[in-house]
Parts: structure tokens; C-alpha cells; sequence
């Protein structure tokens, strides 16, 4: 469901990781850094070779044949041309990638990034909207939007992350904080909110939902 998304996209605004670095000890690569659950931690980078190995940021590595985010892995991507961007976000000559994942892009010389930070990423070319690393599904790039943190529209849709929120009037569409509304509908954390009344729907001070026939808590009537 989507409140699970959005739900999950809260508590990583309240957890995470600092910032770590690439040591070498022994004669292998670690990727070390502290988190708040875990504390230190210092993990192996797979199939490194030391010899070759090279930091380009402290969060993006490669050696002879292979990239790495952090600790991880990038399939597929040319450790002679990666290049660090805004962290998360690198490419090589061919693509680029949003914390190691691939966005397949369709036309590299056009992309440009609109938001981005460690939490999401909204970015476009001549051709598509990504979300992350996803490409957001029949989106207009010339019209395209920004709305809140996981909401965009173009001219023809509304998008919740990378999918079209169904029914969704883009002219008349607002968020409201968690939750949203058009003229014939109201949503929580992209979820349709069946029983509410779209033409009076309201926040309260808490910040929760309103209608003329009464109020709402996590999107549910009570």
C-alpha cells in the first residue's frame, strides 16, 4: 500500500547513517561509517581488488573493473569513466545511477535533475520522469511538476512517486500534508479516501482531516 511507502520515507527522515569512508586493511577494501542502530560498522567490498582500488568521493569507489556505492556493488557500470555527482547520484559515459541503481536513461544528454537529496530523487529528460531510479509512468517531461515531496503532475496526470494516481484532476489538484484532494476526491499517502467530501474537506490545527460530516485520523473516518 502506499501509506507503507510513505509511512517508510518518515522513519528514514528520523533514522539513518552518517557519512562514511573507504579503508584499506590487510590488503582488502572496507566501507566503514556508524549508524544509529548498529553503531560502527565496516563492511568487505565484494570482489575488490586493492591494488586498483580507488575512493572518487567517500561514498563512490572503483577499482580496475568495478564501481562501488558505499559498500555496494554497481552491476554494470565503467569504473573508467564514473564520475561523482550530487551525492547519491553518479553516472559513467552511458547512464546514471541514484544510490547505485541504474535509472536507464533514455536520452543522457538531456537529463537534468530537478530534486534531489539522500531521501528521493525527482529528475527528467526529453523523454521521462524518473522518481529515484524508476521511471514515472506516461509522464510528460515538458509539463512536468513538482507538488510535494512524493507528488508531481504534468498536464495530463497526477503521480504519486512514479505512478499515476487514478481519477486525479491535475487543475484541481492540492496537497494538503499527508493528505490531498481535487475537486471530486480526497487521498492519504496516495490512498482514496472513499467517504470524504472532496468540496469541504479541510486540515484541523492538528493537522488532520475535516469534512462536513465529520473528522478523519490517518486517513480513516471517525
Amino acid at each position: 500500500m502506499r501509506i507503507v511507502g510513505c509511512l517508510v520515507f518518515l522513519l528514514i527522515l528520523l533514522t539513518g547513517c552518517s557519512e562514511g569512508k573507504y579503508e584499506e586493511r590487510d590488503g582488502t577494501v572496507y566501507y566503514s561509517y556508524w549508524t544509529f542502530s548498529f553503531g560502527q560498522r565496516s563492511e568487505e567490498l565484494p570482489e575488490v581488488d586493492a591494488a586498483t582500488f580507488e575512493s572518487v568521493e567517500d561514498w563512490l569507489g572503483r577499482d580496475a573493473a568495478h564501481v562501488y556505492f558505499k559498500e555496494r556493488l554497481v552491476s554494470g557500470a565503467d569504473p573508467a569513466t564514473v564520475k561523482a555527482k550530487d551525492y547519491p547520484l553518479f553516472c559513467d559515459a552511458n547512464d546514471y545511477y541514484y544510490k547505485g541503481a541504474p535509472l536507464h536513461i533514455t536520452d543522457i544528454r538531456s537529463f537534468e535533475v530537478i530534486e534531489l537529496d539522500d531521501i528521493r530523487m525527482w529528475a527528467k529528460d526529453s523523454q521521462t520522469v524518473y522518481f529515484d531510479s524508476l521511471h514515472v509512468k506516461d509522464a510528460n517531461p515538458a509539463t512536468f511538476r513538482i507538488l510535494d515531496f512524493l507528488e508531481g503532475k504534468d498536464d495530463r496526470h497526477v503521480f504519486y512517486r512514479e505512478e499515476i494516481l487514478p481519477d486525479a484532476d491535475p487543475n484541481t489538484y492540492e496537497v494538503l500534508g499527508l493528505y490531498s484532494k481535487d475537486k471530486s476526491h480526497v487521498w492519504y499517502c496516495g490512498n482514496l479516501v472513499e467517504d470524504a467530501d472532496a468540496a469541504s474537506f479541510h486540515l484541523d490545527k492538528e493537522e488532520e482531516g475535516v469534512d462536513k460530516y465529520g473528522s478523519f485520523l490517518n486517513g480513516e473516518r471517525i
